[in-house]
């Protein structure tokens, strides 16, 4: 089995990168909670198998020749134990709409079908949810053999300026919002926002 991570990896200069050790807070995970400086790095620990070929996409903004934050990502990978090919992608460190399609066309040059995928959206830009997540799919629904398996937040809450909790969260439900709009507009039904509340809440009564 093919499996793709995907994750952001921040700037130096912007962000400080800390382990953290946060609790699944609305999925079930097969290992213990580990301390890592990257969400994604649990999430391989918790899905990879062995014989996996496993490849980790890192996207990151450039402005200077080394990358302390990439290279903490890459010892972390490391600690794993585990085979894995890693694309360092990087794009200039700007927001302006070609560098966005750029930046979509290089992560999307990058996937492969017959594979299963997973995604951070912790690190990176306002922007980087948005084209990974137009990335995704892309992936599942031009590339044969894909399935989207894992969207993931880390959330760091705090209190008084103190920290009180890390949670993790599979926000892989919103990624699936497209298609359930899709459903509705195709659906020929009159009352679009009630076939919308079938679709999102198919266990509450009509």
């Amino acid at each position: 089995m093919k499996r793709v991570y995907i994750t952001a990896v921040p700037l130096d200069s912007n962000f400080a990168i800390q382990r953290q050790t946060a609790l699944p807070a609305n999925y079930t995970a097969h290992h213990p909670p580990r301390a890592a400086y990257y969400p994604i790095v649990p999430v391989i620990e918790d899905t990879a198998r062995p014989g996996d070929e496993v490849r980790v996409i890192a996207v990151r903004q450039t402005n200077a020749p080394h990358s302390e934050n990439l290279e903490i990502f890459r010892r972390e990978l490391e600690e794993l134990g585990l085979p894995f090919t890693l694309t360092d992608l990087t794009v200039p460190e700007t927001q302006q709409k070609n560098a966005l399609l750029d930046l979509f066309e290089a992560l999307t040059g990058c996937m492969e079908p017959d594979a299963c995928y997973y995604a951070c959206v912790t690190f990176g830009t306002k922007t980087w949810p948005l084209v990974l997540s137009s990335a995704l799919r892309y992936a599942e629904k031009l590339l044969d053999g894909t399935e989207v398996k894992g969207v993931y937040y880390r959330e760091i809450t705090r209190k008084a300026g103190e920290q009180t909790g890390v949670a993790q969260y599979d926000v892989s439900a919103l990624f699936t919002l497209d298609s359930i709009i899709d459903l509705a507009a195709g659906a020929g039904v009159e009352d679009r926002q009630a076939f919308l509340r079938l679709l999102l809440h198919p266990d509450r009564e009509a």
